[in-house]
């Protein structure tokens, strides 16, 4: 009888189906192909965790003593030392490397999401300016780090960046990796994708980790416009254009990106390593900066926005802008789709809304006794003595609703509460009145 550990042949890689075990890994399936493996998902029943297994392409002469130096068994582990060298949460981690009989494999970390390649596409949709930068800083991060513990990858490019369903990006493929400890030999070989190599790769000089960032660079460009910085049918012609030519400015390409990207993008791939970022650490730090400075120009666009919303109630009209920001500070601004409970009848509450958008309908029980629109108040008495409510609202259609609650309120100034509190006071004085007078319309005289 056969070992049930050792791979059967009757593989892709021999022209039949996929195995069903390799050493102890279950094989569920297969999941690419690369340059130098396949690579299936795979399943370890003793940590019982999803793993992916890649097996070489190529067979070594000598697999039992991995052959030579630059044999093809040899040059495949290369990945697994260079992988297993490194612990990174932007890597994809090694668990394993092994032999089954002529076969070599490496068990890696199992990604549930995919490569960075659909979100390059020239009509595809390009990725949001914000999520890009996060990207990019954490890939810079992960390259620095590889880079330190003395690893070149070598062949960074988007298929070889997966994300994970969370949004993290994991640079995986250390298969044509450089390890400080061999070098010379493979600087003389242009080896790469190359669409994404720097002109000194193309050369064939030797590399050094502002080659990685070159080639980080490239996807950094194409995730922004949808090309690569240089295209070419023809090789020769493709790589005379990386060695010679700058590339097209990316804000040619897209105006709206800003200024200081384009610039981070025009450094990363400028021609002489020297020109570039020296490290990774330097480019997430300047990619870090651009970030925030986003997310603070994003956060004070929808600030102006929602003051100028609040701007157009009618109970803000005598607040100053100082004093609508300072309010604004001390509520939420709730968005609810049709048929969403904004309010529930007797539950306690002590929060006052101002209906900003849309329309709401107050029932008591299951019976409409009102309609809300916009600029209109309710749950006065909640936030006056934390009370029960006595009515129900529900959005008839999408609503925007600002809700204010009483322990925030105070932590407004004197005069941002002397001035909410008075509005409020009428206001409420208003509802009342109204209130009593549909009261004494609704009673029949004697």
């Amino acid at each position: 009888m056969s070992d049930p550990t050792v791979i059967n042949f009757d593989t892709p890689i021999f022209g039949g189906p996929a195995p069903n075990k390799i050493g102890k890994y279950e094989i569920a399936g297969l999941l690419g192909k690369g340059a130098s493996g396949l690579v299936y998902k795979g399943f370890d029943p003793f940590v019982r965790r999803d793993v992916a297994v890649k097996i070489a392409l190529q067979l070594s002469e000598e697999p039992r003593h991995l052959g030579g130096k630059d044999s093809p068994a040899a040059s495949f582990f290369t990945e697994a030392r260079a992988a297993g060298m490194l612990n990174h949460p932007n890597l994809v981690a090694l668990y394993d490397a092994g032999m089954e009989v002529d076969l070599c494999y490496i068990v890696m970390e199992y990604i549930d999401g995919d490569t960075l390649q659909p979100w390059c596409r020239k009509e595809g949709p390009r990725m949001p300016l914000e999520k890009l930068l996060d990207v990019m800083a954490r890939c810079a991060r992960g390259l620095d780090y590889s880079h330190t513990k003395g690893v070149l990858h070598r062949d960074i490019k988007p298929t070889n960046i997966m994300m994970t369903r969370d949004g993290v990006p994991k640079i995986m493929d250390f298969s044509i990796a450089e390890i400080n400890e061999r070098k010379s030999e493979d600087g003389m070989n242009a080896v790469g994708s190359p669409l994404y190599m720097s002109p000194e790769q193309v050369t064939r000089q030797p590399l050094g980790p502002t080659s990685d960032l070159y080639a980080l660079g490239a996807v950094m460009y194409q995730l922004l416009t949808g090309e690569t910085p240089f295209f070419s049918p023809h090789l020769p012609g493709l790589f005379a254009a990386i060695r010679n030519l700058p590339a097209p400015p990316v804000e040619k390409k897209r105006p709206d990106v800003p200024r200081d990207v384009a610039l981070i993008v025009a450094k990363l791939l400028a021609k002489k390593p020297a020109d570039r970022y020296q490290s990774g650490k330097d480019l997430a730090s300047d990619l870090n900066r651009e970030y925030e400075r986003l997310r603070q120009s994003d956060a004070q666009a929808t600030r102006r926005e929602n003051r100028d919303s609040l701007r157009g109630l009618s109970f803000f009209n005598a607040f100053t802008e100082i004093e609508v920001d300072e309010v604004l500070s001390a509520c939420q601004l709730k968005t609810y789709q049709p048929g969403k409970l904004i309010l529930e009848e007797g539950e306690l509450d002590n929060a006052f809304f101002i209906l900003a958008m849309g329309q709401a309908i107050v029932k008591k029980g299951d019976k409409p006794i009102h309609v809300l629109t916009k600029g209109d108040c309710f749950g006065e008495i909640g936030l006056l003595s934390n009370a029960r409510r006595t009515a129900s609202v529900v959005a008839a259609s999408q609503v925007l609703a600002l809700k204010i609650n009483a322990s925030l309120l105070d932590n407004l100034a004197t005069d941002s509460q002397l001035r909410f509190y008075k509005t409020f006071t009428q206001t409420l004085i208003y509802r009342l009145t109204v209130t009593s007078a549909r009261l004494s319309a609704a009673t029949p005289s004697a």
